[in-house]
Order: C-alpha cells, then sequence, then structure tokens
C-alpha cells in the first residue's frame, strides 16, 4: 500500500473515531439530561406528596353532623369536636332544646348568613312593623337565658365555615372577648379578617348552594346533630 493510501486511510480512521467520540458524547448528554429531569421529577413529586400529606393532617376531623333543615332545602355540617369542643357541645345542647327552631336567617349578605337570635328573628319577621311588646321580651328573654361559651380560636374563615358571631364592645367596636352566645354564621366566601376573634368549630360539608341560596325570608325550620 503505497504511502497516498496509507494517509487516506489514517484519515478515514480518525474521522469514524472521532464520528464515534461525538456519537458517545451526545448520548452521555441526553443520558445526563434525562438524569436530570428525572431527579427535577422526583424532587418536585416529592414536594407535592408532602404538600398534600401536610393539607391532609391540618384538615380537622369531623367529629359529628349538623343537619339544619332550611326552607330552601338541607344543610349539613360537619363538627369539630376536637378544635372547638366546647363551641361544638354548647352548639349542640341548643339544637337538642330545639332553640334553632323556626329561627330567620335574619342576616344575609353577600360573603356571610347568620341566625340564632329569637330577638333578632322576631325583627326580621315583622320588618319596619313593630312586634308586640309581650313577644319581643319573650324573645329578649329565651336568648338571654343562654350562657356564653368561651372562644376556641383557631381554624381559618374560609368559604363553608360555621362559626360563632359575637357582639361588638360599645367603645372599640371590637367583637367582645368570650361573648358568643346563641347567634352562628355561614360564609359564603372566605373571610379571613375574622380569624383573629372568632370561633370556627365546623364546615357545611353538604348544601352550599342552599346556603348561597338563603334569604331574610327564609327560616332554620329544623336542627338536629348526628
Amino acid at each position: 500500500m503505497g504511502r497516498a493510501q496509507k494517509l487516506k486511510q489514517q484519515r478515514k480512521e480518525e474521522e469514524a473515531r472521532k464520528k464515534r467520540e461525538r456519537k458517545k458524547e451526545i448520548r452521555m448528554r441526553i443520558l445526563a439530561a434525562v438524569g436530570v429531569l428525572a431527579a427535577v421529577g422526583i424532587t418536585v413529586g416529592l414536594v407535592f406528596l408532602a404538600n398534600h400529606l401536610k393539607s391532609k393532617e391540618k384538615e380537622p376531623r369531623i367529629t359529628s353532623r349538623l343537619v339544619l333543615q332550611t326552607s330552601k332545602g338541607e344543610i349539613v355540617v360537619g363538627l369539630y369536636g376536637k378544635e372547638a369542643p366546647m363551641t361544638v357541645q354548647h352548639v349542640t345542647d341548643l339544637v337538642n332544646r330545639g332553640f334553632y327552631d323556626g329561627l330567620r336567617w335574619y342576616r344575609v349578605e353577600d360573603f356571610v348568613v347568620q341566625t340564632g337570635s329569637h330577638y333578632q328573628s322576631l325583627r326580621a319577621e315583622y320588618g319596619e312593623t313593630e312586634p308586640d311588646q309581650a313577644a319581643l321580651e319573650e324573645a329578649i328573654a329565651k336568648d338571654g337565658e343562654v350562657q356564653k361559651v368561651a372562644d376556641e380560636i383557631g381554624l381559618s374563615n374560609l368559604r363553608g365555615m360555621v362559626g360563632m358571631a359575637k357582639p361588638s364592645d360599645p367603645e372599640t367596636q371590637l367583637p367582645e372577648p368570650d361573648s358568643a352566645t346563641t347567634d352562628f354564621y355561614i360564609l359564603k366566601r372566605d373571610s379571613t379578617f375574622l380569624d383573629t376573634y372568632f370561633t370556627v368549630f365546623g364546615k357545611v360539608i353538604r348544601g352550599m348552594e342552599v346556603v348561597d341560596s338563603l334569604e331574610a325570608t327564609d327560616t332554620l325550620v329544623s336542627a338536629r346533630v348526628e
């Protein structure tokens, strides 16, 4: 084989070697990229899993159910007996006495509905007309017989949450501590500005469409705890 042919053969072999090396380098880069993507995917998956498990841990456990039969339909509230044991027992006792039966949803706003007061219910029923004095006194007496329940503030006031309403201090206009008695509310939208002041003791687990449809003319026909 002549010198020229040898040189030509060497160049071909060198080009073939370089070509193999380039292919090997490309494969290595692809494998490295795949490895990085897989690692990122696993990391993201683990983060999502951890967040999911954390949110599950934070979700309060429902210990009983409050069934509200309204003039618009049924609302079922899951009660948080572990996070708000005194409040849940307080409301349960009132329900078992039939205290809430027949009351008006006297407060209906874009973010909340509220009931629980015989006095306010009577006022809503009569509208602009002044109720009978004897009826007013009876309603005030019924509300006044109920003892206050201590605050158990902790859960956030989000859509569907159920909490105890409280009167405001005449001077500060802020809700008075440990002053909840009978009134409770259901939120139609997130209202975290209430978190500092009000005890959340349950959440609507069925019937939010009923909550959204309630008007001040509607009534809480009956209530029971299961």
